[in-house]
């Protein structure tokens, strides 16, 4: 990753380059070129320097969509038991969050093939997922007509990401799938090209939707085509607030985001 993460004595970060060599905040200026180190500014203020994880690049590159937050994110990889070698059809790229969770979590050995129908949102992730050293420099988009020149090119990547610019309600061109995931307002409309294509022996497909009529047609369609072990879930986050007088809930908490349902595919007969 070509990063590194400014943080000051208030919290406060800074995605920078790692080309970054001094950095001008209202605490003064920093030197960056030691990372991991503990750092003060010309005005005496405290800075820490060190490598950023993939959560705080996220929370600073370019979004055309509301994206997935990290409580539902790191469930469907927990409980879909995501792992390594696995290979991913996801529909509803958006602008490639869950996509670089997923690639991250099926490593080099495994692929996440990206599908969307908006053009100009899967360009936004292709940058995206570009700079996290997801796809190559130069790498196209399947299915759009179009030729891309970058001034970015990560060494140390996975390079495990394929885009396509594609209706997965259509059709789905892989085969022997692991898992399926789609983030999109329809998915009771893919389940059957879902059936065709997932391993038999471990398939599984996971659908995230924000209103509950969605998910009751969704289920009911998963139900008529086989599926089985069918789940759905709602996840919370509060973040507790420690100090010197105590520890308590905060008042603010993520309540509703959406809806995460879970299934087996069909087994044959």
């Amino acid at each position: 990753m070509d990063y590194k993460l400014l943080v000051d004595e208030r919290g406060k970060k800074y995605l920078l380059k790692k080309s970054v060599e001094k950095f001008c905040t209202d605490l003064g200026v920093v030197e960056t070129k030691e990372i991991g180190k503990r750092l003060e500014s010309h005005l005496g203020h405290k800075f820490y320097l060190v490598e950023p994880t993939l959560y705080d690049v996220l929370k600073r590159m370019k979004r055309t969509v509301t994206a997935l937050l990290p409580k539902d994110i790191g469930f469907i990889i927990a409980r879909g038991g995501i792992r390594e070698g696995e290979t991913i059809v996801e529909a509803g790229t958006g602008a490639g969050v869950l996509t670089m969770y997923l690639a991250n979590a099926v490593g080099r050995g495994g692929k996440v093939i990206s599908y969307d129908i908006k053009p100009e949102a899967i360009k936004v992730a292709r940058k995206n997922l570009l700079r996290v050293g997801l796809i190559k420099k130069n790498q196209k988009i399947l299915g759009l007509d179009e030729d891309f020149e970058d001034d970015i090119e990560v060494e140390d990547g996975l390079f495990n990401v394929i885009l396509k610019f594609g209706d997965v309600r259509e059709k789905i061109d892989e085969k022997n799938v692991d898992v399926i995931v789609l983030d999109m307002p329809d998915p009771w409309n893919v389940i059957e090209n879902a059936k065709e294509v997932l391993n038999k022996k471990r398939g599984r497909i996971i659908t995230y939707l924000p209103y509950i009529d969605q998910v009751k047609k969704t289920v009911s369609k998963l139900k008529e085509e086989g599926f089985w072990d069918i789940e759905t879930y709602e996840l919370m986050e509060r973040m507790i607030e420690v100090s010197d007088k105590g520890v308590r809930p905060s008042t603010r908490m993520i309540g509703h985001t959406g809806y995460i349902t879970f299934a087996r595919a069909p087994l044959e007969e």
